[in-house]
């Protein structure tokens, strides 16, 4: 097999290197026949990885049956059981098919499994074998693939990266993506309509999460986003409501979504299942339109979906702070926390000390986080959202199946309040765990922050702060969180977190006891 690409490495090579790695006894001997030997179990890896040479080479010889074969390896291949230099070697043996039919048959179980292939060696087989053949449909999957984020490879470094450049004849990756992004459902058949309309959604919603991290300042979206307005008629129909909802918030807002599940967020502030939310979305979409407009350019700087309602609520409110530039509203932050109590979670094994101050953040915070933070601390110090924290709080010590949690929003009159969105029965995972449900983030499109109580114990100032997993959820979600850690009868340690691992302590508020 020739080398087409420097950034793969072959299987041949990839299996020498493995094989020693192999336990080196077994009772079981092999039976001489490859295809029995490749489905026992109770063989050693290398000889079932002898077996399916075996068996591929007499295919290719014209002495065993091809479709037969080929299930077999598939089976292996698709199987999360099989020993992992096994199924790299059946994967490579399949896709290195020249058959038209096994070519074919290759071609479509490589679109199905880029998409969630978590093992970096198959990925680069598939790269290798796609480049080889000239797949150029497979651009989408390996989108996908490339969108979920590695923190230890960088982007330009990964397969699928090359694969696509490869594939698209060296075009700036960026377009590249974009185009997925308007056409998402292309290399995809015409069977199972509901599935292909899935399959593009998700596509759909990878490529434009892949655009925000190869496009952080969000400039080159702004740019695509003009230009494919102009040529609405040549986009996707389910891409041409989205792209009409993402200039919208562009154009209104000064935001544009990251996240596939920001961009779950924006539809349903544009189009909300419900009418009711609906009506109240529009009147909450100019609201903050206005209030947006009349922030400075620096002000507007770095806003993301989950500053829009601090914005709107301090507008309408706290027009003071509108005046105020970044260095004076982390004065004024810093003035309002000074003197509280911080308690610093534990920090996890591998993972640095917390940083938890809000002097610890200073040079990381836009305008819009301090605000946020600022607006949170108004709402978990009133009175009725304290009392509504604590009476929870106790529901959540009863209840030893889950944590509980909410949303802070305003009610029709503008107060804060504190609603609970109790875990489904399914998604009551153990009492240290809280899983918000889909009607949770159904119905906080307005919200100012999620919530969570640690209170599984009677004191938990070890775990005071978002867990690893919290923060992943927030990073996730791009939602502001909140977590309320019980620390005795009458106290409760709240940290307020978002992005990619900001954390303040906002100190303690007190209760009446249980």
């Amino acid at each position: 097999m020739k080398k087409l690409m420097n950034f793969v490495t072959p299987l041949v090579l990839i299996t020498a290197l493995l094989l020693p790695a192999c336990s080196s006894s077994s009772r079981y001997e092999p039976s001489g026949n490859p295809l029995l030997d490749l489905r026992n179990p109770e063989l050693l890896e290398r000889d079932r990885i002898a077996a399916a040479r075996a068996a591929w080479a007499e295919v290719e010889q014209g002495v065993r049956d091809r479709e037969r074969t080929r299930y077999a390896l598939k089976n292996l291949a698709w199987s999360g059981a099989t020993e992992r230099e096994l199924r790299l070697v059946v994967l490579d043996l399949l896709l290195s098919d020249t058959s038209e039919q096994g070519g074919e048959d290759s071609r479509s179980m490589a679109r199905l499994i880029l998409p969630n292939e978590r093992e970096p060696e198959a990925v680069r087989i598939i790269a290798y074998h796609a480049v080889e053949f000239g797949w150029d449909d497979l651009i989408p999957a390996f989108v996908r693939s490339l969108s979920r984020h590695n923190p230890d490879i960088p982007d330009r470094q990964r397969p699928e990266y090359a694969a696509i450049q490869r594939l698209s004849n060296t075009q700036a990756i960026e377009q590249v993506v974009f185009d997925v992004f308007l056409n998402p459902s292309r290399g995809l058949g015409t069977d199972q309509e509901r599935a292909v309309l899935r399959t593009s959604e998700r596509t759909r919603d990878d490529a434009w999460g892949l655009l925000g991290r190869l496009d952080p300042t969000g400039s080159i979206r702004v740019g695509f986003l003009e230009s494919a307005a102009l040529r609405l008629e040549e986009v996707d129909e389910g891409s041409r409501e989205l792209l009409m909802d993402l200039r919208a918030a562009q154009n209104d807002l000064g935001v544009l979504p990251d996240t596939s599940m920001e961009i779950a967020w924006l539809r349903s502030l544009r189009r909300h299942e419900n009418q009711r939310d609906n009506e109240q979305n529009k009147a909450w979409w100019a609201q903050t339109t206005d209030a947006v407009n009349a922030l400075s350019p620096d002000q507007r700087d770095g806003l993301r979906i989950r500053h829009l309602e601090p914005i709107r609520w301090a507008h309408q409110n706290r027009q003071t702070w509108f005046t105020l530039d970044q260095e004076a509203m982390y004065g004024l932050l810093s003035t309002r926390l000074r003197g509280r109590v911080v308690h610093k979670r534990k920090s996890e094994k591998g993972e640095p000390p917390r940083q938890e101050r809000l002097g610890d953040w200073s040079g990381l915070l836009c305008w819009g986080d301090l605000l946020t933070i600022l607006v949170v601390d108004e709402a978990i110090t009133s009175t009725a959202v304290q009392e509504q924290l604590f009476k929870q709080r106790a529901l959540d010590k009863k209840d030893t199946s889950t944590e509980y949690g909410g949303i802070i929003e305003t009610d029709p009159d503008s107060r804060w309040r504190a609603v609970l969105f109790r875990p489904r029965q399914r998604d009551r995972i153990s009492d240290q765990r809280f899983v918000a449900s889909d009607d949770m983030f159904r119905f906080s499109d307005r919200a100012l922050a999620h919530y969570h109580f640690h209170a599984d114990k009677r004191n938990n100032t070890g775990y005071a702060g978002p867990s690893i997993q919290d923060l992943q959820n927030a990073a996730t979600s791009q939602r502001t969180s909140v977590v309320l850690t019980s620390m005795g009868s009458d106290e409760l340690n709240v940290d307020v977190y978002f992005g990619l691992g900001v954390v303040v302590d906002l100190g303690v508020i007190l209760g009446s006891g249980d």
